[in-house]
């Protein structure tokens, strides 16, 4: 069985051009495997949002991740630690080509309770999943080998909060 992580970055402040949650892998040898990736509405206060377009990103060729805010992702198993030449976390300064595989609209008002609106939607955990891999046998997940990098990217839109996770495992 692959040892398996999570990295949540939250309270993540929406920018327009900016990295909201990456994994760079830097080693020679491990692959590190996307399994899941997905975001959650984490503006509380009241805030003027605005329509953010947002997309999953695979950098290749030779991606580099600079100072970012470092996050450090947690092992669904406590004996396991995360690969060290990894890079974790969001912000920072992007290099590399990137390709867009998904694309959508995210809305950066806060969430109320009582409206039942995108912004609430937005909270609910299987409405917020941007990339799930299907285990089968023909359906290869994204794989990093190494200065691959997988990133949340926002293109457009600066107003509110988000959590941002993504579950990976190291083969």
């Amino acid at each position: 069985m692959a040892q398996t992580f999570n990295l949540h970055c939250a309270g993540v402040a929406f920018a327009a051009t900016k990295n909201m949650a990456a994994v760079l892998n830097g080693h020679a040898t491990e692959v590190l495997k996307i399994r899941e990736a997905g975001l959650s509405n984490a503006q509380t206060a009241a805030v003027t949002g605005v329509v953010c377009q947002m997309e999953c990103r695979l950098y290749t060729g030779t991606a580099t991740l600079t100072t970012p805010t470092a996050v450090t992702p947690v092992s669904l198993d406590t004996t396991n630690s995360a690969p060290t030449t990894a890079t974790y976390g969001h912000a920072g300064t992007i290099g590399g080509t990137a390709n867009t595989l998904d694309t959508w609209i995210w809305s950066s008002d806060e969430a109320a309770a009582s409206t039942a609106t995108s912004d609430e939607l937005e909270c609910f955990l299987p409405l917020n999943k941007v990339y799930q891999w299907i285990p089968h046998s023909d359906i290869q997940p994204i794989t990093l080998r190494q200065d691959k990098m997988f990133m949340l990217y926002n293109v457009s839109g600066a107003a509110g909060l988000l959590h941002s996770r993504i579950l990976f495992t190291k083969e």
